[in-house]
């Protein structure tokens, strides 16, 4: 997630939409927040409005909520789509101000459709990003080493790896499983 916020030089002045709030999702809302963003959560999931916040989400919208996404339509200068499952890329890309971007960090396991419409009324993009280099990856933890920024976690056993595999179709993972080395024994 530092990636592409470093890339596109997200920070102070800029409206930030996060959609998703997962493993990706949380550092988004966390890296962001923590370069001056404000920051909005778009999750079907309106269990995870505490957690937003919790994690410096200014904003929280429900995207499953009849209407809810009206009221944001051409608000933000980036949307950092951290979603893996299929979803409506053009629902998403109506959010974008003029110059808007959309980065693509989730990786569905479907092609994804997206008419040129949203995109060419308002000049807006869409890009996609992965991890950076060596240099960028140490920036990213002098970084976050100096905010206090890291994962929240959870430790399983290694022999506890198939039920972790199952939660985490289900999206029962707050946010990250971490295995235990000890474990291995």
């Amino acid at each position: 997630m530092y990636s592409p916020i470093r890339h596109w030089g997200i920070g102070k002045g800029h409206k930030v939409a996060v959609l998703g709030l997962g493993g990706l999702g949380h550092m988004a809302v966390k890296l962001a927040a923590a370069f001056g963003a404000e920051v909005t959560l778009l999750s079907s999931s309106p269990s995870k409005k505490a957690d937003a916040a919790r994690l410096g989400a200014h904003d929280f919208i429900v995207t499953s909520e009849k209407g809810a996404l009206d009221k944001v339509k051409n608000r933000f200068d980036f949307i950092l789509d951290t979603v893996s499952a299929p979803h409506d890329l053009a629902v998403y890309a109506g959010l974008l101000k003029t110059d808007g971007v959309m980065i693509i960090v989730g990786l569905p396991d479907q092609p994804a459709k997206l008419p040129a419409s949203p995109l060419i009324g308002r000049r807006r993009s869409i890009a996609g990003s992965m991890i950076g280099g060596i240099a960028e990856t140490q920036e990213m933890l002098d970084f976050c080493a100096e905010k206090g920024i890291v994962s929240d976690i959870e430790t399983i056993a290694i022999q506890d790896i198939d039920k972790a595999y199952d939660r985490m179709l289900k999206g029962d993972v707050r946010y990250r499983f971490v295995i235990d080395l000890k474990s291995l024994t």
